[in-house]
């Protein structure tokens, strides 16, 4: 659950000294910024919480609708000659909300055949199949498209295309999107006596945020020593192509998305305070997540006794994971304002 707890600004530790660091420092990968917490967006007239993946959206205060859009996580490519996987439903809804409530956002990742849902709502978009193997001298084995319900506007992904046992892989189906029905991955060809075929192609996308689908893995010459290999689907929620039989593995499926929308208030103070610096991932195992940074922000970090434990800027790429379970102090400042932050560590 995303909470921010700010504590008082008069809290009894000094501001800012000299401290070396006692965590090793790594760069945080950009795609695991998004797994840690949901990002934050102000789009125009509205604002946006997007989540890559599982978390909780809590409606902001002066909010009564929102929009919510899912697209499900597309199908793994089957090995060794397999179908491609299919791709990822989508669905658009609007909800009456209460400010303040809690929602579940569980977003499925690609080949875990978990749908994509938000709440206890109606609104789902299911995953795409993997991809697996038929009897040879027969083409087949496509995951199958998974499909959006309950909104406004729902789509289906496409069917993954059908491979051939231990020669070609079938292509990854697109996943849906907010334009229509994902495309359904090609079939690859039987073997005819060379090896001389890329693969079944990748299923068109529906449209953004629905992504294409994945190739299956082929090859480039007719004696089967050069692979062609198999594509992995495209964010959010394309089916992964299916591998060939000479060591080339399948691609994996695109994981799952949520967007969840609100109209800003005409108040522009309300406005403001939306945009006020919060910690996303609170509790954190290894990194702590700000939004509304600028990036000249100096961050000190202190246990329940007031130990001053690290300071620095870009506190995003700072690993806590060596530091033990328990409640810290979390303090920010740039220019002439300071905040703090009550954080736990799991």
């Amino acid at each position: 659950m995303f909470v921010v707890d700010v504590v008082r600004s008069d809290y009894s530790l000094p501001l800012w000294q000299p401290f070396p660091s006692t965590f090793p420092t790594r760069p945080i990968e950009p795609m695991k910024a998004l797994l840690i917490a949901a990002s934050i967006l102000l789009c125009g007239s509205a604002f946006s919480q997007v989540f890559t993946t599982s978390g909780v959206f809590v409606v902001p205060q002066g909010v009564n609708t929102i929009q919510v859009e899912l697209v499900g996580p597309g199908g793994n490519g089957g090995s060794n000659g397999a179908g491609g996987g299919g791709g990822g439903g989508y669905t658009v809804g609007t909800l009456p909300v209460v400010p303040g409530t809690s929602y579940p956002v569980t977003v499925g990742q690609g080949g875990s055949g978990t749908a994509t849902t938000f709440g206890g709502t109606s609104l789902q978009a299911t995953a795409g199949g993997n991809g697996n193997i038929v009897q040879q001298q027969n083409v087949g084995g496509g995951g199958a498209a998974g499909f959006g319900s309950g909104g406004d506007v729902n789509f289906a992904g496409g069917a993954g295309g059908g491979g051939y046992y231990t020669y070609f892989g079938g292509g990854g189906g697109g996943a849906a999107g907010p334009t229509g029905n994902g495309g359904i991955g090609g079939n690859t060809i039987a073997w005819t006596g060379i090896c001389l075929t890329p693969g079944g192609v990748a299923g068109i996308g529906g449209g953004a945020p629905g992504g294409a689908g994945g190739k299956g893995a082929g090859f480039t010459d007719a004696n089967c020593n050069i692979p062609n290999p198999a594509a992995n689907g495209a964010n959010y929620g394309g089916g992964g192509g299916g591998g060939n039989g000479n060591g080339g593995g399948p691609g994996t499926g695109g994981g799952g998305y949520c967007s969840i929308t609100w109209p800003i208030n005409s108040s522009v103070s309300d406005a403001a305070a939306m945009m006020t610096p919060m910690v996303l991932n609170n509790p954190f195992t290894e990194h702590i997540v700000i939004t509304h940074v600028i990036g000249d922000e100096r961050f000190m970090l202190f246990d329940a006794t007031g130990r001053q434990l690290w300071s620095g800027v870009h506190i995003e790429q700072q690993d806590f994971s060596a530091l033990r379970p328990g409640t810290y102090i979390l303090r920010m400042g740039t220019g002439n304002t300071t905040r703090n932050f009550k954080v736990t560590k799991q």
